[in-house]
């Protein structure tokens, strides 16, 4: 017997960008006996596959002119190339891009870097499968010819009937050795082979896999030629029959849908099938059927991961503004439906990560999750947004009451403890209410009003609810033109420096300046640091702020020195923000300034605030010794305002305590305010550190604090923050303060 194309070296066309996969891949295959043929780009394999088709594609996705989805859509779209499986190589290994791999046509996805053993696997698989189809075809075309030999041999003349005989005979062999070739190749196979006929939907034949996939005994479909419809979920029937009838026009047909087997277990199935004629009649129907369950769960699981959160399994983001839009969409078709949506943030949800872990931290996200679902109804949508926020779309109210009380529920049932690992952790939440109405025209916009509307629960003291109103989104409009300007103002030098004289209360003389941060708005004119720091703080910037207050007060100091030379030694003290001390670069930013200003360290003072102290002890002792190393001296701002955990100040190599103007402001001799600075002031003296009152306005607080011991003071009984050219103009005038009764102005 004369070989056969099947027995040909099979073809291989290898499609990538990179010259290097190319190598690799060519060499692999044709080390096994494959025919090799390479592509560059989308194009050349567009040309190659046409001109002479390959029997396994290997396609790059990432490719500069046409990538590999789009060469597999025209390869499908081909009837020269539409049967060639296409196998994808990627170095994604995202589950999208496998499922649109899928989508095109693929039949099989390498996830680069790949193994040559697992590329050989699969090429070898799909040629194997390929064989075995093209197999089939070819012994269903000797088939045929065998049986027209036979019609012809029958109608030969009597004198050649014992040749004829013989032949027949002969060809019944062959005929019998085919088909036993062709039904062990046909059971071999997964997939389940069918040929019936197109009238009375007879079966002419079915291999052994229709009972693994069906679940049923091949004798039953034999039997019952309706068993195959019945087999069919009830509410796919209508498509299998509508298919049934395109396949009878067009002469073959593509569909998938669902089956059931005999124990009710729901499996997908692919058909592929065509209309045999002779004579221009119908006389048989062929098919194929895949088993795609695995794949539809496959991609039932990648779209249930694509629209819900991992951690809680909840919806996430992308399904809740679905469900947002759907809502939209309904209110604006029925004037009577109303839904809101609730925006939620864990308050201090960061301490619980922070000192616990994010072990237990994940723990908690799923308990409050679990929570929350149970104070919905069915037909609201709770997702998780993202970190600690939640989002809640209650579906349908009859109005904002509705909305308030669920919000309320939640905030009661959120105060109640949770048990985790032999852990009581308290939680609480901060929640924004948006109301829909005819106003909105975007889901996007509901969300963003929700946001602002919790941010303004938060800032009212968290725990609790806000609802959304105009007022508060021009507030934040508001915020949102001082974030922009404020990342513009250092660059427009728009940054200027006062200095606020403190006056040692001992003598009465100037020893040095607070240096204090203003902002000369080019429209709004000089806004003060409280209306800008902590917005500097949020959005990323107060480290670079205040390392241009670090250097311009510095500056402006080594100016003085040489300036006032009989005044000095004046002391200079600049505002430190936590987030500098924790900057890693900080110290080296400290000596960079002093050398570049050719200011000593020792006239320089930095102020820090309690909180820093605390919240970053054991890190921030190791810069604070840095920093004294330096002969810089250190200060605590608005002592008695934060933590004022006294037992703390040992720890820290401290120079001075401010004592902040809420207990200077109101102190007499016998007032709570008094006993509190006396209390402050000796325990600073105790520990070897210096005292400055901050907020002095009257000759009789100048009179208590001088009396308890008190070495300093700043306020507006000396002199108000001043600016350059005022200060300098002070320095000039050598000012003291020498009697109370002359305090109100300086000589």
């Amino acid at each position: 017997m004369n070989s056969s194309p099947l027995d040909a070296p099979r073809t291989i066309l290898i499609v990538d960008d990179v010259p290097e996969n190319l190598r690799v891949l060519s060499k692999t295959l044709l080390g096994q006996g494959y025919q090799v043929r390479c592509a560059k780009n989308g194009a050349m394999a567009l040309m190659g596959a046409n001109t002479a088709p390959p029997d396994v594609i290997l396609l790059d996705i990432k490719m500069p002119d046409l990538d590999g989805y789009e060469v597999c859509r025209r390869l499908k779209a081909s009837p020269t190339t539409h049967d060639i499986p296409v196998v994808f190589l990627s170095a994604s290994d995202d589950v999208l891009d496998k499922v649109k791999a899928f989508e095109v046509g693929g039949v099989d996805y390498i996830t680069k870097p790949f193994e040559i053993a697992e590329v050989l696997a699969r090429v070898q698989s799909q040629i194997a499968l390929r064989s075995a189809k093209a197999e089939i075809s070819q012994l269903n075309t000797q088939l045929e010819q065998r049986i027209q030999q036979r019609t012809v041999q029958l109608q030969a003349a009597n004198q050649q009937l014992q040749r004829e005989i013989k032949e027949r005979k002969l060809a019944e062999k062959r005929l019998q050795e085919s088909e036993e070739r062709l039904e062990s190749i046909l059971n071999s196979l997964e997939e389940v082979v069918w040929s019936v006929c197109p009238k009375t939907r007879k079966l002419f034949y079915l291999n052994s896999a229709a009972q693994k996939v069906y679940g049923r005994p091949v004798a039953e479909f034999f039997e019952n030629p309706n068993l195959w419809l019945e087999a069919v979920h009830p509410e796919d029937r209508r498509k299998v029959e509508r298919s049934h009838q395109m396949l009878l026009q067009q002469g073959s047909a593509e569909l998938e849908y669902r089956i059931l087997q005999p124990d009710g277990t729901l499996r997908w199935v692919s058909t592929r099938s065509r209309v045999i004629y002779e004579n221009s009649v119908a006389v048989r129907l062929d098919g194929i059927v895949y088993d795609i369950t695995r794949r539809k769960q496959a991609e039932e699981q990648l779209v249930y991961d694509a629209l819900h959160d991992a951690l809680t399994s909840l919806p996430n983001r992308n399904l809740f503004m679905e469900r947002l839009e759907s809502a939209l969409h309904r209110a604006k078709r029925n004037s009577n439906y109303l839904f809101a949506v609730l925006f939620i943030d864990l308050d201090r949800f960061k301490v619980v990560n922070d000192s616990l872990g994010h072990t237990l931290g994940d723990q908690l996200l799923c308990a409050i999750a679990d929570l929350l679902q149970q104070c919905l109804r069915s037909t609201d949508t709770i997702a998780r947004f993202g970190g600690d926020e939640f989002t809640i779309l209650l579906d349908d109210i009859k109005d904002i009451t509705d909305a308030i009380r669920i919000a309320e529920r939640l905030q009661a049932q959120l105060t109640a403890p949770f048990q985790l690992e032999n852990h009581t952790i308290f939680s609480s939440a901060s929640i924004g209410i948006a109301l829909s109405s005819p106003s909105y025209l975007e889901a996007q916009d509901l969300l963003r009003d929700a946001d602002i509307a919790m941010y303004q629960a938060k800032e009212q003291g968290k725990a609790r609810y806000a609802i959304f109103d105009q007022e508060m989104y021009q507030k934040t409009l508001k915020l949102l033109r001082l974030e922009s300007d404020l990342r513009q103002a250092l660059e427009r030098q728009e940054f200027c420096l006062h200095y606020q004289p403190i006056i040692s209360l001992t003598t009465g003389k100037l020893t040095g300046f607070e240096a204090l941060i203003r902002w000369r708005h080019p429209q709004s004119g000089l806004i003060s640091p409280t209306k800008f720091i902590s917005v500097a703080e949020d959005i990323g910037l107060i480290v670079t702020i205040g390392e241009w207050v670090l250097q311009e007060a510095c500056r402006q100091l080594h100016v003085w020195q040489a300036q006032f030379p009989h005044l000095m030694p004046l002391k200079l003290s600049v505002n430190i923000a936590g987030q500098q001390i924790r900057e890693p670069n900080f110290i080296h930013q400290i000596d960079r300034v002093l050398t570049e200003t050719g200011l000593d360290g020792s006239y320089l003072q930095l102020e820090i605030t309690e909180s820093t102290l605390i919240e970053y002890a054991q890190e921030t002792v190791r810069t604070l010794l840095e920093i004294r190393s330096r002969r810089i001296q250190l200060s605590i701002d608005d002592f008695g305002q934060g933590y004022s955990s006294l037992s703390y100040l040992h720890r820290f190599p401290i120079n001075s305590l401010k004592i902040d103007r809420s207990f200077v402001s109101g102190m007499h001799s016998n007032g709570e305010n008094y006993e509190i600075v006396r209390t402050i002031t000796t325990l600073a003296h105790i520990l070897g550190m210096n005292v400055v009152a901050e907020g002095v306005e009257t000759p009789e607080q100048f009179s208590v604090l001088r009396t308890l011991g008190c070495e300093f003071g700043q306020g507006y009984l000396f002199a108000r923050s001043l600016n350059c050219a005022s200060a300098t103009a002070l320095m000039a005038n050598n000012p003291q303060w020498l009697e109370l009764t002359e305090l109100n102005q300086p000589l």
